[in-house]
């Protein structure tokens, strides 16, 4: 019954990794929306600040208005970038686990079968752990890209709508 035990608390333990990966992706979301509809609004807005990036002259405004756009431009495609990356799949299958959905889709169903029958409960817990380890390792790198993802979110804001802000006032 012990064994029973520590096979369901591991199995929680992985349910709960997993769950922080869902949490970091739902997070990631607000960022890649907020950075859309800043780049959106300004898309939309383009047309009158054209004017003053394209004057045949050389002006304190058109410099200034140019290094704005250029530094929210780094740090828009920083943050989508990083954001983005929240999604993308971290860990190859190896053939191994029987509890990784791709090492399982990797296999025959015959060998998936006769390997999973042939687990003692040591074994089990063995996988488990490793794919606890492994999922936090996931979880962690996606927690840190989004942390990263909404810092770079902070001046790509403020350089957007000082953009917008910037069109509006050439009207």
């Amino acid at each position: 019954m012990i064994m029973e035990e520590r096979l369901n608390s591991h199995y929680e333990s992985l349910s709960r990794c997993i769950a922080f990966t869902r949490t970091a992706d739902a997070k990631a979301a607000p960022v890649l929306a907020l950075q859309i509809a800043v780049l959106g609004a300004l898309a939309a807005r383009f047309e009158k600040l054209i004017p003053a990036l394209l004057v045949e002259s050389w002006s304190f405004e058109r410099a200034l208005l140019w290094v704005v756009l250029g530094i929210y431009l780094v740090f828009m495609g920083a943050a989508v970038a990083m954001a983005a990356w929240v999604y993308m799949p971290t860990h190859p299958r190896t053939g191994q686990s029987l509890i990784y959905f791709e090492d399982i889709a990797a296999m025959r169903s015959e060998e998936f079968v006769k390997r999973s029958k042939e687990m003692s409960s040591d074994m089990i817990e063995e996988q488990l752990l490793s794919q606890i380890h492994i999922v936090s390792q996931i979880a962690s790198a996606k927690m840190r890209r989004v942390q990263w993802a909404f810092w770079l979110s902070m001046p790509s804001l403020a350089l957007g709508l000082t953009l917008l802000a910037w069109g509006s006032v050439r009207l």
